[in-house]
Order: C-alpha cells, then sequence, then structure tokens
C-alpha cells in the first residue's frame, strides 16, 4: 500500500510537505485508528447495561424459583394443617371425656379410614390404649416403658410435634407423624398420634416438567420423605451442600455438585425443607446466551469494519497512486502540493466513519431505553405479583370461612340422640356455606373464562326491560333481607339492545345484589332504563355506604376492594364489578361508577349499544325472546 513516508522521492518543494517529527501513517492505519475510535465507546458504555441486564435476568429467574418452593411448602403444610385439625377435633370426642375408650377406638379407626394413616392413644403412663392398626379385640402390648419418655415430653410441652422421617412397621415403610397432648376437664391427660405413609406427601408436590426442575421434601435431620425425581429413595441424606445448608437452616439458593441450582425453604409448621432443584441453565443459560451474543455482535461488527477498511484503503491508494502520477507528469509545468484532502474517497470514509458512530450511539441509547422499558415492567409484574398473594391469601380466608360452621355442623350429625331441629338446624348450615363456597367458585371461573377469552357471546335482539325483570326476580331474596325500598323507572319503550341474554342479566344481577349488600336496612334502591340517540343506558343506584374516593378510580379492577368491616359481613373477592366490566365491554358498551363519598350512597350506569329494529324480521324475532327471557 501507498504510505507517505516516500515524501523524500518527491521534489524539494514537496518534501516541505513532511515535516520533521510528523506522525506518518497509511490510510489503512488511519481507519482503524477512527473504526477503534467510534466503537470503544459504545463498546464501553454497553457493558454496564448489559451487565444489568444478565443480572436482572438471574434475579428474575432466582425469584421464581423462590416462589415455586415456597408455593410447594405451603402446600405441604396445608396436609399437616388438616392432619392437625382432624386430631384436634377427635381430641374434643366426648368419647374421650366420658372415659370410653373402646367407642373412642371405633371412632378413630373411622377417622383414620383405610389409606395408610393410623391413630394412637396412650395415657400418661405410656401406655397404648388405641392402636388402628390393630384389630379392636386384640390385645395390646405393654408400652410403658417405651413410650413414657415421649408422652413425659408431649405433655409437658403442652403443644403439638412433628416427627422427623420414621420407620414404618412394614419393611422398606416410612412414615411420619404427629403427636397432639390432650388436657380433660377432670385432669386425665392422653396423647393422641396421627401417622400416614410418607407417600401421601407426594400430592404436595408438583408433576415433573420436561426441564427436569425436581421438588423434594426433607426432614429436620435432611433425610429425604418425598420427591418427585425419578431416583429418589425415601430416607437418604441430601446432597452434600444441601445437608450443610439444612443443618445450618439457611433458605436461599445452592449449588450441588451435579451442575444444578437448589432454592431452599423452610416450612414454618413442620420445620421440614422443601427444595426446588434445576438445572444450572435454568437460571445461567439465558445471561450466558446474551453474552454470547453480545460477544459475537461485536467480533462479527470488528471483523466487518475491518476488511471493509482494507477494501476501502486499497481503493484510495489507488485514487492516490493516479494523482502522483499525474503530479510526476507534471514536471516541465508549474509545481504544487498534492491536494490530498480533496480526494472523494477520503471524504466520504470521514462521512461513513461519522454516520456509524452516531448510529451505533443510538443502538446505545435504544439499549438503555429498553433496559429502563424492562425495568420498569419488572416492576409492575412484582406489583402484579403481590396483588396476586394478597388475593390468594382473601381466597384462602374466604374458603376456610364456611369450613368452621361446616366442620361444627358435621360433628354435631354425628352426635347420638340429635333431635331433628338440631338436623335441619345443621343441614341449614351446610346448605348455606356450600352455597357461598359455590358462588366464590363461579365468580373466579366467570372472570378466567373472561380475561383468557373463552367467553362466545350468543349475541341476540333483546329487550332491556326483559333482562330487567330476570335479574330483580333473582336477587329479590336479597331486597327482601335487607327490607329495601326497590323502584324502577323504565318509560313505555323495551329498549332492545343485541346482546347475550345470559350475561346481561349476570351484569344487572351483580349491581343489584352489591346495591343490596352494600347498604343498610330500609335503603333505596333504584334501577332507570333510558335511551339517548344511539345508546341505551342502565344506572342503578342506591343511597347505601357509597365509595371511598381512593376506590373509586379502580372500583372496575380484578380483586379491587375497600376497606373490610371487623366481621367481614360483606366480604368477597372483589372480582364482581370486573366482571360486569369486560361483560360490558364485550357488548360494545361501557360502565362507570360516581359516588360522593362514603356514606353517600352510589351510583352505577352502563351504556350500551342500541339494537336497529327496523331491519327486515327482527321484531318478531326479539317479541318472543323478550317473552321467553320475562
Amino acid at each position: 500500500m501507498l504510505s507517505l513516508m516516500g515524501c523524500n522521492a518527491w521534489a524539494t518543494p514537496l518534501a516541505q510537505a513532511c515535516p520533521p517529527g510528523r506522525v506518518i501513517m497509511k490510510i489503512r492505519s488511519f481507519l482503524a485508528l477512527m473504526i477503534v475510535a467510534a466503537l470503544a465507546p459504545v463498546i464501553l458504555f454497553s457493558t454496564v447495561p448489559l451487565s444489568r441486564l444478565i443480572q436482572a435476568e438471574r434475579d428474575a429467574a432466582v425469584l421464581s424459583m423462590k416462589l415455586a418452593a415456597r408455593a410447594t411448602s405451603i402446600a405441604v403444610d396445608g396436609q399437616w394443617h388438616q392432619a392437625i385439625g382432624l386430631i384436634r377435633g377427635l381430641s374434643s370426642s366426648n368419647k374421650l371425656e366420658s372415659g370410653q375408650i373402646a367407642q373412642f377406638g371405633i371412632k378413630a379407626r373411622a377417622m383414620a379410614g383405610n389409606d395408610g394413616a393410623w391413630i394412637e392413644l396412650l395415657d400418661d403412663s405410656g401406655q397404648l390404649l388405641v392402636d388402628t392398626t390393630r384389630p379392636p379385640d386384640a390385645s395390646l402390648p405393654d408400652t410403658r416403658a417405651r413410650e413414657r419418655a415421649r408422652v413425659d415430653r408431649m405433655l409437658s410441652s403442652a403443644a403439638y410435634a412433628i416427627s422427623d422421617l420414621l420407620p414404618g412397621k412394614l419393611p422398606d415403610n416410612y412414615v411420619v407423624k404427629v403427636d397432639f397432648p390432650v388436657f380433660l376437664d377432670n385432669g386425665v391427660r392422653y396423647v393422641l398420634g396421627y401417622g400416614f405413609d410418607v407417600d401421601d406427601l407426594l400430592r404436595a408436590l408438583p408433576a415433573p416438567d420436561a426441564e427436569g426442575t425436581t421438588f423434594s421434601v426433607y426432614d429436620r435431620q435432611g433425610r429425604l420423605l418425598a420427591s418427585n425425581g425419578k431416583h429418589a429413595a425415601v430416607g437418604s441424606l441430601a446432597p452434600p451442600p444441601v445437608l450443610v445448608a439444612i443443618r445450618l437452616r439457611e433458605n436461599g439458593l445452592v449449588t450441588t455438585a451435579d451442575g444444578r441450582y437448589a432454592m431452599l425453604t423452610v416450612s414454618t409448621v413442620s420445620g421440614w425443607w422443601v427444595a426446588m432443584s434445576a438445572p444450572r441453565a435454568a437460571i445461567d443459560g439465558t445471561a450466558r446466551r446474551t453474552v454470547l451474543y453480545s460477544v459475537s455482535g461485536l467480533l462479527i461488527a470488528l471483523l466487518l469494519a475491518g476488511a471493509a477498511a482494507l477494501l476501502f484503503s486499497a481503493r484510495v491508494t489507488r485514487a492516490i497512486a493516479r494523482t502522483g502520477e499525474a503530479a510526476r507528469a507534471m514536471v516541465s509545468g508549474p509545481t504544487r502540493l498534492p491536494l490530498y484532502s480533496g480526494i472523494t474517497e477520503v471524504d466520504r470514509l470521514d462521512q461513513n466513519v461519522y454516520l456509524g458512530a452516531h448510529l451505533l450511539a443510538s443502538a446505545s441509547a435504544e439499549r438503555e431505553r429498553l433496559l429502563s422499558e424492562a425495568q420498569q415492567a419488572r416492576e409492575i409484574a412484582e406489583g402484579q405479583n403481590r396483588s396476586k398473594d394478597e388475593f390468594l391469601a382473601m381466597l384462602g380466608h374466604e374458603l376456610r370461612n364456611p369450613m368452621a360452621p361446616i366442620s361444627t355442623a358435621a360433628h354435631l350429625l354425628k352426635m347420638p340422640n340429635i333431635s331433628p331441629e338440631q338436623m335441619r338446624q345443621a343441614g341449614d348450615i351446610i346448605s348455606r356455606q356450600v352455597d357461598h363456597m359455590n358462588h366464590l367458585v363461579n365468580d373466579l371461573l366467570d372472570v378466567s373464562r373472561v380475561t383468557r377469552g373463552l367467553i362466545t357471546l350468543e349475541k341476540k335482539p333483546v329487550s332491556m326491560r326483559a333482562i330487567l325483570a330476570a335479574a330483580v326476580e333473582q336477587t329479590m331474596g336479597a331486597m327482601l333481607k335487607g327490607a329495601h325500598h326497590f323502584d324502577t323507572v323504565c318509560g313505555e319503550d323495551q329498549y332492545w339492545v343485541r346482546g347475550d341474554a345470559t350475561r346481561l342479566i349476570q351484569v344487572l344481577t351483580n349491581l343489584l345484589v352489591n346495591a343490596a349488600k352494600y347498604s343498610p336496612p330500609q335503603s333505596s334502591i333504584r334501577v332507570t332504563l333510558a335511551r339517548d340517540g344511539e345508546r341505551v343506558s342502565i344506572e342503578v343506584s342506591d343511597n347505601g355506604n357509597g365509595i371511598e374516593p381512593e376506590l373509586l378510580p379502580r372500583v372496575f379492577e380484578l380483586f379491587s376492594q375497600g376497606r373490610r368491616t371487623p366481621d367481614r359481613a360483606t366480604g368477597g373477592l372483589g372480582l364482581g364489578l370486573a366482571l360486569v366490566r369486560k361483560l360490558v365491554e364485550l357488548h360494545g358498551g361501557s360502565v362507570s361508577a360516581y359516588s360522593e363519598g362514603a356514606g353517600q350512597g352510589s351510583r352505577f350506569t352502563i351504556e350500551l349499544p342500541a339494537a336497529d329494529m327496523r331491519a327486515a324480521g327482527m321484531v318478531d324475532q326479539t317479541a318472543a325472546m323478550g317473552t321467553a327471557v320475562g
């Protein structure tokens, strides 16, 4: 390649263009320096957002593992809550209070069932009185020497105790159990034990997935209780890193020797440990791929830039050589210095490098913007996750509350000499609580179908007067219960709309039930039907509890609810109004809420497109529809 160091070959006047001390470089070197100068800042400033993105992806994967392990631990705790509730209910049996041990044994066998669980009763000396694994008429061995320490420990602690892994009564069989101290009013003390096969714990574990993720449950000593893995041996010790973390009682992420990560969380009920194990690629794979793609892209960019520089420098060098030949041919004419800056290719090169640097800077700014959006999306996801946790906790309360009266009624039905009146009351209690739970589950299913787009509307011309009549009929019980003054303002029009009659009845029913529920007794509730041009409006107003100003803007959002009263008399899941908005929007309409504040009543207004009843053949069909709905 031609270089400027050949200045001594030029005539004497040309030698003045190469003063001493000036660094002389080839064109390819200049191009290389310009490429490095343009790419270096981009590479430097891209490192920080790239590292943040990689760390954010890894943190998100670790958080997902933590939530999955915690959910599995809660499922295992749920089995123990069920077992503790069963044995606590058994401890209050009147058979035990009256000393009818044989009859108590019959009841214990019925509650233990035939699925591998057993119940045993010991007195304060350690003597076994009931063992559901033995025939009712079988004689029981003297267990006082063997069980005395266990009984003394339970009676002194006065709290239930969940065991670690224990050998079962059959070979190669393992069990776990809970001991429960019983203190009767007459001073008699017992210890109730409830145990079951560890295989039952598998019901709380998720099914294995294709990515190789496994869930394992370990006792306080680090011995395996249950696992959804293929080669898990019950009773075997946890892998050394997991075992160390269990003995140090450290929650969190540990690395195992087989190239996997394990997320550990401890149960607050049993003290057992749940470990979610996943391949490292599940956490580190995305980060490694991001680094690989980024480095590969930079290397490719450098290679392409180098090749372009070589080609371009060769072209410019040829142009300079031609200019030198032309200058040397001007020996007989006036001499002049070469105009190197006047070469078109050199000027274009400068412009292209500038443009390349500008584009790379724009790409860096775009990456920063995307990182900011990703962080915002993560904050939104974390907020949604918190809302989900709050909703699940609330759902747990709503589904658990009916269990107490149902359980009480069920125990009442089992009592001897129960009167017909008591039996009817128990049946009424169970029926009411089951209806409440059924309503909650139906709301959950409806919201799930709407949000996933699984609801198909059967739109037909329907009369809103008929829709209102059907909704009033369904909510009349709530109106009468609150002794509310109910009124409708409809005029003479039929107010035809095109929609799904069942879903529109559901919408109005939800609004009327809300008005009745959140209004004090003898409140005024009014429904007004009107038409304004091409829109039909339905307004449900009351003078009840009203809506707080901070709740009003988000009253139609999922899981949105006002403050709960101590008795939760107006409980719910915050799904009704969200379902109303979704169904109204599916009909091409809108819904709004207004309230002047707490205690000032509320007003809900629905607007739907009016149906054009002038279309041929529509009147007869809609008349029949209105008659059927009414």
